[in-house]
């Protein structure tokens, strides 16, 4: 008798301790992990959340090693196969101490430089479509002919990306390679006076923000335009700034997880490229440059 009243009392217990955990972390379909709280990381999961139609479990990792190493492990153990790493530390963690799960992740840069991927984990682009962008900017300045960028070797897919773009725009895309952020002030001096343009690609490996403030401010002393990747740094001098649209990012995301479904990796190619982009632009510096903000020009910008 005693023993199946304690079996009735540890059911109970159970059933109870169950009903108490947050719905969405008992039976979630979809793990994301979140490398911190910037708008850049919590935008994309907000978008994935709208666009999401089961149930996510999320973990943040900011916060100390101890706590990543918890994440780590309550994740691998989860019998969840999907994850959605977003951001860098989230990608190295799925990275490193993953196994058997499928893994996309987005919000880096550089993922050939971090080896990030792998049969089971590819990635959606974190830069904003490059043909838009230069369409844009051929747009603002038809007479714009010969752009420039400084990259490191990271920046291989991108490239490529971008030469493709500037072809199609009718534009002579002209790279330098820099391999650290000392090295980018000679390269600038070796563009002088044979571009028109700058192309200030996101580049973490050779972009500090001195040498950020550096390239605008050499640009602004040799009348050189410059396309960046944040509307901040247009009140900085910049003439266009492009990014990239977190519904996008998140439509994305899912797509390749809907690929996946089933497949025992991550099928496709190592980075879904986006094709869209947010543009803003600096009314001031484009009236500086002498370009009127035409009516094709607005509608492009406000209608991508």
């Amino acid at each position: 008798m005693r023993s199946t009243i304690a079996s009735c009392l540890f059911a109970a217990a159970a059933l109870l301790a169950t009903a108490l955990l947050p719905a969405r972390m008992a039976h979630a379909d979809l793990i994301l992990l979140l490398s911190d709280d910037r708008p850049s990381i919590t935008g994309v999961a907000q978008a994935i959340q709208s666009a999401y139609q089961g149930k996510l479990e999320i973990h943040h990792l900011a916060g100390n090693r101890n706590s990543a190493s918890r994440i780590a492990a309550a994740v691998q153990h989860s019998n969840k196969p999907q994850v959605v790493a977003i951001g860098l530390s989230a990608a190295q963690l799925a990275r490193t101490r993953l196994t058997g799960k499928q893994v996309v992740f987005c919000q880096v840069l550089s993922h050939e430089k971090l080896g990030l991927v792998t049969p089971w984990m590819k990635g959606v682009s974190a830069t904003p479509s490059i043909a838009t962008q230069f369409r844009a900017w051929k747009l603002l300045d038809p007479n714009l002919h010969r752009i420039g960028v400084i990259a490191s070797k990271n920046m291989k897919g991108a490239l490529a990306e971008a030469q493709a773009a500037a072809r199609a725009n009718n534009l002579e895309l002209i790279h330098i390679e820099a391999a650290v952020d000392r090295e980018v002030p000679l390269a600038l001096e070796q563009l002088a006076g044979r571009i028109q343009g700058l192309w200030l690609a996101p580049d973490s490996t050779i972009l500090s923000a001195g040498v950020i403030r550096e390239a605008l401010s050499f640009s602004a002393k040799r009348g050189i335009q410059v396309l960046v990747f944040s509307p901040s740094l247009l009140k900085e001098g910049a003439l266009l700034a492009g990014t990239a649209d977190f519904n996008e990012i998140a439509r994305a995301v899912l797509s390749r997880l809907k690929q996946a479904s089933g497949a025992s990796g991550v099928p496709g190619e190592p980075l879904m490229p986006l094709s869209s982009a947010n543009l803003s632009v600096n009314a001031k510096a484009a009236e500086k440059f002498g370009l009127p903000l035409s009516d094709k020009f607005r509608e492009f910008i406000h209608g991508e």
